[in-house]
């Protein structure tokens, strides 16, 4: 299903960094309104490791973006895929029926697997007419257990996944933004420890990944040049790279000239090996400069953002997760609750009235706190504690004052348990597992432990959806519900009703 939220994020853990942005789209521009950079390969490193999982280091560098950022980690959050042992190609077949040519599709995807497609995970795009009056479609293949690999490592990491995209299908995707002009061009993206070549064409885009970056230079300081040395060896190693890959994507008779380079990534950070790479290709090469439709808001990055147009990949699967057909060529689901936080507002306006009747009793409560705290040193001024001869008459306004003192100071007690369990209340709810929306929420003072209802909506194919709303209450609300009714709501959903006693703060349920 499209995602319809106005903000993504897009995370790149291929090239040696975490790298995550958080864009939001309006019109035709994507704004980028927060940023996470952070290095795991040490300085020096400019070799990618095939390694089955990923490194600790990782988790180590994902804990800024899923404690810092976890407000907004609801927004839809697509991860990169490393294609390191992928295929991709294109399949053609005879005929003009989509339905009666699939039995040949499978033929030329078993032959271009050499196998079985058990093993793969494989996408395909829709059958489109050829030159050759058949039709063909564009297709990716993964190692199905490298997908699972990866896609548990993050969610360990505890990260969630609403998509998984191919690295350079997502370095397309801005490349094609950002500068859709015609012709063959080569987008180039060289992180810390990969190199990413991505053609793109009429027929869609070919990718070759090389397990290596620059990750061999120091960060490039005003006045001080790399070693020559360095430089020249890296750019001459990625073109001699490019011209194999541009004969084994292309075939050694093709003669379609190469418009233009478009260099992104720490590459695009260093001048010297940006002008070694234009020697070399003899052909123009850009950096990012001045965007058609991604723009950086540097007040919300915090200054950290001076870099990120060269971050094509993440900013890739940000604009992806923003376009109605981002998710087609994820290799992974959607997880259902994930689904269900889409189709739930992450602050209904339950929880909007509840947050501003909050901040009302909260001022109500300093008034009346104020103006109890004033009559009890009036009750306190008016027993004459000096000896005099009428013992008694001192005695029965003593114990009036220490009779109103406690009437005062349990009506104060009961303000503050009325302020405390709404904010205990709206911290729960803005809990990531939460999968219902509240609709109404009442609390009833009493003598003892207050008491509050609630009446909340949940999809009604949700399994055990009250006995969940009621778990979910007790563990993270602090209360012991009594009471749970159900009734059938509008547009398929459920409504449950629950009373519940509200715990004091310290005690549990």
């Amino acid at each position: 299903m499209p995602f319809t939220r106005p903000c993504a994020w897009g995370v790149d853990l291929t090239g040696g960094s975490v790298r995550a942005v958080q864009v939001e789209r309006r019109g035709s521009t994507f704004h980028v309104l927060d940023v996470v950079d952070q290095p795991i390969s040490p300085q020096g490193e400019g070799a990618e490791p095939l390694v089955g999982h990923l490194h600790e280091s990782v988790g180590r560098a994902l804990a800024d973006l899923r404690i810092a950022r976890g407000s907004t980690l609801l927004d839809p959050l697509f991860v990169a895929m490393p294609v390191f042992g992928s295929k991709h190609g294109r399949l053609e077949v005879p005929g003009d029926d989509a339905g009666r040519v699939t039995t040949l599709f499978d033929y030329e995807l078993h032959l271009a697997l050499r196998g079985t497609r058990d093993p793969w995970v494989v996408r395909t795009t829709a059958p489109q007419r050829s030159g050759q009056g058949g039709l063909a479609v564009e297709f990716h293949a993964h190692r199905r257990e490298l997908v699972q690999t990866l896609v548990a490592d993050v969610r360990r990491f505890g990260l969630p996944i609403d998509a998984l995209l191919p690295a350079p299908l997502a370095l397309a995707r801005y490349a094609e933004l950002e500068w859709p002009i015609k012709g063959r061009r080569l987008v180039l993206e060289m992180n810390r420890t990969a190199t990413t070549l991505v053609y793109l064409s009429e027929r869609g885009p070919r990718w070759r990944c090389l397990p290596f970056g620059c990750g061999t230079l120091d960060e490039p300081e005003p006045g001080v040049k790399p070693p020559q040395s360095e430089i020249e060896r890296l750019a001459a190693q990625v073109v001699r790279e490019h011209q194999t890959a541009h004969r084994a994507l292309f075939g050694a008779h093709d003669g379609t000239t190469l418009e233009r380079v478009l260099l992104l990534g720490d590459a695009a950070r260093h001048d010297e090996l940006r002008r070694a790479l234009q020697e070399r290709f003899s052909v123009e090469l850009l950096i990012p400069h001045a965007p058609r439709h991604v723009v950086v808001r540097e007040r919300a990055v915090r200054g950290s953002g001076h870099h990120v147009l060269h971050y094509g990949t993440p900013l890739g699967l940000a604009i992806a997760a923003l376009s109605k057909d981002g998710a087609q060529d994820s290799l992974v689901a959607v997880p259902s609750a994930r689904r269900e936080l889409r189709r739930l507002p992450t602050l209904s306006a339950a929880l909007l009235i509840l947050s501003l009747g909050l901040f009302s009793t909260r001022l109500l409560a300093d008034r009346e706190v104020g103006r109890l705290d004033g009559e009890l040193e009036r009750a306190k001024k008016q027993v004459r504690w000096s000896a005099r001869s009428d013992f008694n008459e001192a005695r029965d306004g003593a114990l009036a004052a220490a009779q109103e003192s406690q009437r005062l100071l349990d009506g104060a007690a009961g303000l503050r348990r009325a302020l405390e369990f709404p904010s205990r209340l709206l911290q729960a709810l803005s809990d990531p597992a939460r999968f219902f929306r509240l609709v109404e929420f009442d609390l009833e003072p009493r003598d003892g432990e207050d008491e509050a209802s609630f009446v909340v909506e949940v999809d009604q194919g949700l399994a055990g959806a009250a006995e969940g709303v009621r778990s979910f209450l007790e563990k993270r609300a602090g209360v012991t519900v009594t009471q749970v009714e159900t009734r059938e709501g509008e547009h398929g959903t459920l409504l449950v009703t629950l009373r519940a006693v509200v715990h004091a703060k310290e005690a549990g349920p």
